[in-house]
């Protein structure tokens, strides 16, 4: 008669990084610490890509506020042209890209830079933005009123509640791919091992396996991010595939009562 099992959340970090043979020994386990799991680790991965990252940003200019303030020269959209007193440009934690130079006559989609999830590109007669995938244009000779700094000041209220949503949904995105990875590598790899009868483990536990598996590297890729990607994400990527098909097949050997010798 197998020993009742008696983890909790944070029991389930060390085996699902350094034991695979005994992810079977988590499958008892309430869902409620599962959905805990993927919550911290999706978590601790957005905090070190995005969330300190930009809070370091924060407090390097003194708070949004007074980079507004202070950061941004005065600038102002009449007669449906754009003026800035010197171009700009801001970078935000790899999370949020801004330019802005009225020199330059009409930007166009192709310099809306595709590596940040935010961006903002303004020039004398037009401005693209990209927010979640999709990219606008605005042209000014369709803003009829006078804009200026102090208008952007007075909405800063409703940036900072902007941000928080932004964030906000951008940490859903990430658990949502978290889980459809996971259920990808469930699905590609739960026919690897099979026992003596040619038996293989569920699907649905095939799935939790993959959770598991996919946790160490999707940390290692947050940690590299935040260390300023010191390894190519292409190796990340790489060494994570291997890694988690490596972790999965050990841990359906191990439930399939099929012996795992130096696997772990």
């Amino acid at each position: 008669m197998e020993e009742k099992v008696n983890y909790g959340l944070f029991d389930q970090i060390p085996i699902s990084f350094f034991k695979p043979s005994r992810y079977k020994e988590l499958l008892p386990l309430k869902r409620r610490f599962l959905v805990g799991f993927v919550i911290l680790i999706t978590f601790l991965s957005f905090a070190l890509e995005t969330l300190i990252p930009f809070l370091a940003w924060d407090v390097s200019v003194g708070g949004l506020d007074n980079m507004v303030e202070n950061g941004i020269p005065d600038y102002k959209v009449e007669n449906g042209v754009f003026e800035i007193e010197s171009p700009i440009e801001i970078k935000v934690a790899g999370f949020i890209y801004v330019k802005a130079d009225s020199s330059v006559e009409t930007c166009q989609e192709e310099d809306v830079d595709l590596d940040y999830p935010e961006v903002v590109i303004i020039s004398k007669n037009n401005m693209m933005l990209k927010n979640s995938g999709m990219v606008y244009e605005i042209r000014f000779s369709d803003v009829k009123q006078t804009v200026t700094k102090q208008n952007l000041l007075n909405l800063m209220p409703l940036a900072k509640v902007m941000v928080v949503i932004t964030f906000l949904l951008s940490y859903l995105t990430k658990v949502a791919a978290f889980l459809l990875s996971a259920l990808f590598f469930a699905f590609i790899s739960r026919t690897m091992a099979r026992d003596k009868d040619g038996n293989t483990v569920p699907f649905k536990t095939a799935f939790i396996f993959a959770i598991y598996a996919r946790a160490p590297f999707v940390l290692l890729s947050g940690v590299n991010a935040c260390l300023g990607n010191l390894i190519s994400p292409i190796w990340i990527i790489f060494l994570g595939v291997f890694m988690t098909m490596h972790y999965i097949f050990v841990a359906e050997r191990a439930e399939l009562g099929i012996e795992n010798r130096r696997q772990d």
